[in-house]
């Protein structure tokens, strides 16, 4: 992992603990990709009612890893709060100049 991606990771570990700091019994869901704006619309549809970037990349693997290692951590120590049902690697995600690694919560 290089120190760019750890850093990434570092930075949305503390979003993620401070989001479920400050609202410990919200349900939340940690996704990836390539339109903010998109995949908040489709969110909003589902009962979800914010939506906030944790991290973003120009690389489809470093997205790919970030989301796991996060899902994973999320699901250790925040347990049924977490709505995944997967370590990530879902959805379709195009070719685009960034992606986002997002929170969304309920």
């Amino acid at each position: 992992m290089s120190e760019e991606i750890l850093l990434k990771l570092v930075s949305a570990i503390t979003k993620i603990k401070n989001f479920t700091t400050q609202f410990p019994n919200t349900k939340f869901y940690i996704g990836k990709t390539d339109n903010l704006q998109r995949r908040e619309q489709e969110h909003l549809l589902e009962g979800y009612k914010n939506i906030k970037p944790i991290a973003d990349t120009s690389s489809i693997d470093d997205l790919n890893e970030l989301e796991n290692i996060l899902i994973k951590l999320s699901r250790l120590f925040y347990g049924e709060n977490l709505e995944n049902d997967r370590d990530g690697g879902g959805g379709k995600i195009t070719d685009s100049p960034i992606y986002y690694i997002y929170l969304a919560s309920k």
